[in-house]
């Protein structure tokens, strides 16, 4: 289903305007200054580009609201146009991670760990222009502790332009277990982002996506459901804020709302 998706995307994609293939110098798809026109940009920085990002993940479920709260900082270098390296504290789902990712704020029972993953991420990329296309690994230790959870994943990170103004982000991953595969399991990760420029230095997003466990899906996968908000402060700043339905349309356990899952995520993202 994903080729022909993706091939379905890019040959409207080249209907519409030039896809370029990765090489040594990416042309740029804006002249506006970093942070402006976002829905525009592409999933990797120019060469040279540091980022960091720094999520505030806060817990907002019914009964439990701030418990877990943690930040999470994600950062980023691209060494050319085409490949960009990171260190991770968000999940395979990015700004969609659940509570409790990163340094963990708010002490037991809510954090078992201050610290208890980290990972290390590579984009390089291949199709830039009105659809961006970057092959995406990463490997994840997504619990440090005993027993140590250690994940690779691989997948394809994307970004359609149905015009200059609204965008549709995809980034799914397969998660193969490295170690512990006895309680520790493969899974599957699909977060999606329908994008909307507002204004020139504001930018929307519908997300959602699907992820579980791939030996188990149609009984442990969970589909979240949010909004978010990104606002362009300076050239090196912007700052948004995100609520969600964890699993609004996810599998739940009998007798429990889809409506009780939720989070909040405060995002303040810097360049340099």
């Amino acid at each position: 289903m994903a080729v022909p998706f993706l091939a379905l995307l890019l040959s409207a994609s080249v209907g519409r305007a030039e896809v370029v293939a990765g090489g040594g110098d990416v042309p740029a798809v804006s002249g506006a200054p970093m942070g402006k026109h976002a829905v525009r940009r592409g999933v990797q920085g120019p060469e040279g580009l540091f980022t960091a990002r720094l999520l505030l993940l806060m817990n907002a479920s019914k009964g439990t609201f701030g418990k877990p709260t943690s930040l999470a900082p994600d950062l980023y270098y691209s060494i050319s146009d085409t490949i960009q390296v990171g260190l991770l504290h968000t999940g395979p789902m990015g700004w969609q991670t659940l509570p409790g990712a990163g340094l963990c704020l708010t002490g037991t029972p809510s954090c078992p760990k201050v610290y208890n993953n980290v990972g290390f991420d590579f984009m390089y990329g291949l199709l830039y222009g009105d659809f961006h296309l970057s092959l995406h690994s990463s490997l994840h230790l997504m619990r440090i502790s005993d027993p140590l959870w250690a994940m690779w994943t691989i997948g394809l990170t994307g970004k359609f332009h149905f015009t200059d103004v609204v965008a549709l982000f995809f980034d799914p991953q397969i998660g193969i277990t490295l170690s512990n595969r006895d309680v520790n399991k493969d899974y599957l990760f699909v977060p999606v982002e329908l994008q909307f420029q507002a204004a020139q230095s504001v930018s929307l997003k519908v997300l959602s996506g699907v992820w579980g466990q791939i030996s188990n899906l149609g009984d442990t996968y969970m589909v979240p459901l949010g909004l978010g908000v990104v606002g362009n402060v300076t050239s090196s700043l912007d700052l948004g804020l995100r609520f969600s339905f964890d699993n609004l349309l996810g599998n739940v356990p009998a007798g429990t709302s889809r409506a009780d899952f939720r989070s909040i995520g405060l995002l303040l993202n810097f360049r340099a």
